[in-house]
């Protein structure tokens, strides 16, 4: 093992030492800024001040868009002449040495298989650090092109190996570097004056909350193409995602098994109530989503948007699969295709209030349809941030209130291809990351969150939140063993569940007790000198009805801190 993993350690630190050396700036029009990163949020809490709305719920916009808006000045973000067509590039690196500590983590939940455990999205998001303990870039461009690629550890696949207690810290990187993944950021991109085209792997996400239902803006990373065309008063954005098409044993059996009992005479999969394409049964490794979005801003202080999500799986997708304002479900097929949309709305009625809500429906029961059809399948959002007139000189303090509700079987499908999640393959190709394309928590939750956040120059951060959530014992890509007539199958966990189980078996296996959490959140972001920030985090959890039993409670407290330095020369 050592001599294996002996070259490949030293082959990565001469990439790190050879972007090291790097020394130019580059600031292309092409560049993408991210609300995961702060950038668009210090940028749109201003906007809001103003009484303007911010300019799209996307969150990733390019910085010609950016300048198109008259969001960007010197004062809110690195800013250089970069309209001519100079050929530019840049260097970076960061260290972060670092402790990640958890306490009440009883992996209980997870003994009925280690996929369960890789779905848990929200612990993984609690246990990942903010920012890389390793990190190396390069980008380059010219006015209008931008391109960045990195070499980055993390934590992120440190869920995969968290017993109840533990500590992970700097002085164990034999621990952290075998765990190395992918690199969050790589990708390429294109601005014109109302136009942007960007493809590759960075964050992004639709909505204005902390809990996004149509687009997850707390995922680490997508893989995918964007387009955005926007005007003052109008916006279009396109997105088309991957997700990695790996299967364990029991999804692929659920997702290729198309005659359950081999009797000859059902083709139709598990679903044989809404399914009607015999074509579904040919199955191809393959996963992806699209989105399509219209954004309509008739004032300052209002807009409002229609959107449109697809997934398609199992099938490689063809021309309707990637056209866009399509979204009757008889449009496509239901062994292979899952379509949602959603309305929302965001304004700013007075001077420093946002409000916003928002609507999705994955299924609706039509009228024609019998009442053994998936029921109505719908979810909603409503928020608002308030910038409070008074703060510190320097500071900006803003107070987010926001109420969200997901229904039973909102964003599930039977076939694993068709499940709202994109899976990340972790180190080693065994297993992968589950993260929901929708609310951070998936299906069957409602929450309520209250969170006060104080922004200062430099990039100094102080955020406090109490969230309460409910969650149901209905989770996204669950599979149960089944004996049936002698034979045992792999059933997905869905709405007719008891068609193939007996009556009575979906109330046994998810029960009817709801958990419910209590998280307190506290963030500290705080330059010490230059190019060194401090970054630590607390979580602290009263779940109550923990494993969905009644009366059990548990505690659980994740702490996360770190010491970044930061190289990023500038001209």
């Amino acid at each position: 093992m050592m001599n294996s993993l002996l070259p490949r350690r030293i082959h990565l630190l001469y990439i790190l030492i050879t972007l090291l050396t790097l020394s130019s700036l580059c600031g292309e029009s092409g560049a993408m800024l991210g609300r995961r990163d702060g950038t668009l949020e210090r940028l749109y809490l201003q906007t809001i001040r103003q009484g303007k709305i911010p300019p799209t719920t996307v969150q990733s916009i390019s910085k010609a868009e950016a300048r198109f808006y008259g969001l960007l000045s010197p004062e809110d973000i690195d800013y250089t002449d970069d309209t001519d067509d100079t050929a530019t590039w840049h260097g970076s690196f960061s260290v972060q040495p670092f402790m990640v500590g958890w306490s009440g983590l009883d992996p209980e939940p997870w003994d009925e298989g280690y996929q369960r455990k890789l779905a848990d999205f929200p612990l993984a998001n609690r246990l990942t650090l903010n920012d890389p303990l390793l990190a190396a870039g390069l980008s380059f461009g010219s006015g209008s092109f931008f391109a960045e690629a990195s070499i980055d550890f993390s934590t992120d696949s440190l869920l995969r190996s968290v017993e109840e207690d533990g500590i992970l810290g700097f002085w164990q990187p034999g621990e952290y570097f075998s765990w190395w993944i992918f690199p969050k950021v790589a990708y390429a991109a294109w601005s014109g004056n109302h136009v942007t085209i960007a493809a590759g792997r960075f964050p992004t996400g639709i909505g204005l909350g902390k809990a996004n239902l149509f687009l997850n803006g707390q995922a680490f990373w997508y893989d995918h193409l964007q387009f955005s065309w926007w005007s003052e008063k109008m916006r279009f954005f396109s997105l088309w995602g991957t997700s990695s098409p790996h299967l364990n044993e029991q999804e692929y059996e659920v997702q290729t098994n198309f005659d359950p009992g081999n009797t000859g005479e059902n083709f139709l999969g598990w679903d044989i109530n809404d399914n009607h394409d015999y074509s579904s049964g040919i199955s191809s490794a393959l996963k992806m989503f699209t989105y399509h979005r219209v954004e309509f801003k008739p004032f300052r202080w209002l807009g409002f948007a229609l959107s449109e999500m697809q997934m398609v799986g199992g099938k490689t997708p063809d021309f309707s699969n990637l056209m866009p304002l399509m979204i009757w479900h008889n449009t496509y097929s239901s062994g292979t295709t899952n379509v949602m949309s959603m309305a929302d709305v965001w304004a700013v009625p007075l001077p420093g209030l946002l409000v916003y809500g928002e609507f999705i429906m994955d299924d609706s029961r039509a009228p024609s349809e019998s009442k053994t059809s998936k029921p109505n399948c719908w979810g909603w959002e409503a928020g608002a941030t308030a910038v409070l007139p008074i703060a510190p000189k320097d500071w900006t303090i803003s107070v987010n209130l926001e109420y969200s509700h997901v229904d039973e079987w909102t964003y599930a499908r039977w076939q694993p291809y068709l499940t709202m999640t994109q899976r990340q393959i972790l180190t080693g190709g065994h297993r992968g990351l589950d993260i929901p394309l929708g609310h951070p928590e998936g299906n069957d939750v409602t929450q309520l969150g209250l969170s006060v956040t104080a922004l200062g120059r430099d990039e100094h951060r102080i955020e406090f939140g109490y969230t309460w959530i409910t969650k149901g014992p209905l989770y996204l890509g669950r599979i149960e063993e089944v004996t049936r007539d002698g034979e045992t199958y792999q059933v997905p966990v869905y709405y007719d569940f008891d068609d193939w189980a007996g009556t009575g078996e979906l109330n046994r296996i998810t029960g009817s007790t709801k958990k419910y959490s209590h998280v307190f959140n506290l963030r500290c972001v705080w330059p010490v000198w230059k190019n060194t920030t401090v970054d630590a985090e607390i979580d602290y959890l009263v779940i109550q009805n923990y494993a969905h039993r009644e009366g059990n409670t548990r505690h659980q407290t994740v702490i996360k801190t770190g010491i970044q330095w930061k190289y990023d020369r500038n001209r």
